[in-house]
């Protein structure tokens, strides 16, 4: 999958199998912020940005910096998109 051919839904669905169940349980939506509705530490977020990488293709070292500064879902899903 590259970043144009990710869905919203699959760019969540990702971001939930890197969390903890807990956190993920009721889905991962683009609404939700990382922290307070997912619990989402500089660790998890670290976690999540390889495997969107891995699974997207993005270059997730040329903008860790967005990473970093995404408070929600939707800003995530920003990010991959501008692959």
């Amino acid at each position: 999958m590259n970043t144009s051919q990710a869905s919203d839904e699959e760019i969540c669905g990702i971001i939930a199998s890197v969390i903890p169940k807990k956190a993920a349980k009721g889905g991962v939506r683009p609404g939700m912020s990382l922290r307070g509705d997912l619990g989402i530490d500089s660790l998890a977020l670290m976690s999540i940005v390889f495997v969107l990488e891995e699974k997207t293709g993005i270059d997730a070292f040329a903008r860790v910096d967005a990473f970093v500064t995404a408070e929600s879902v939707s800003d995530i899903i920003d990010i991959v998109r501008k692959g």
